[in-house]
């Protein structure tokens, strides 16, 4: 299921203000995250195979193989997208992207799994998106073109 981009805690974060009173989180990094998300749905749409992403969380399970059809090269290109994405960032601040970005966990419940205290999130995944941004423009360049 696709939701819409005003539903995305993503873009919740990002009409917030800093002490500064400058947004939170800058255009750049809610587009890094939003390109991310929309190669993780590209990467679900091969319906013959399926990915687990699992693995990249910290003290996540095993690394599956997944079987891809010749057809869906879409989908194997966003695949690798996706894990190239969250190799660069690592464990850590791969977990918290891949909640928040690409399974539209809240920054609270993404806190309560990690273990985390109440208000780091935002500081994480702020470091986190900025990581993404710049993997985005060292691999496709600034603003790379999206589907949506």
């Amino acid at each position: 299921m696709r939701y819409a981009l005003s539903e995305s805690p993503l873009i919740a974060l990002s009409r917030r203000k800093d002490c500064n009173v400058k947004p939170f989180l800058s255009d750049a990094m809610v587009y890094a995250g939003e390109r991310l998300r929309e190669d993780f749905e590209l990467a679900q749409m091969d319906g013959q195979s399926t990915q687990h992403w699992d693995h990249f969380l910290a003290g996540g399970a095993a690394r599956r193989s997944a079987v891809c059809p010749e057809g869906a090269v879409a989908a194997t290109d966003a695949r690798a997208r996706v894990a190239a994405a969250l190799s660069h960032l690592g464990p850590g601040l791969s977990d918290v992207v891949l909640r928040c970005c690409c399974y539209l966990e809240g920054l609270e419940t993404t806190e309560k799994r990690l273990g985390w205290s109440a208000r780091s999130g935002k500081v994480v995944l702020r470091i986190a998106l900025t990581r993404l941004q710049r993997h985005y423009e060292e691999t496709i360049g600034v603003g790379g073109p999206m589907i949506g």
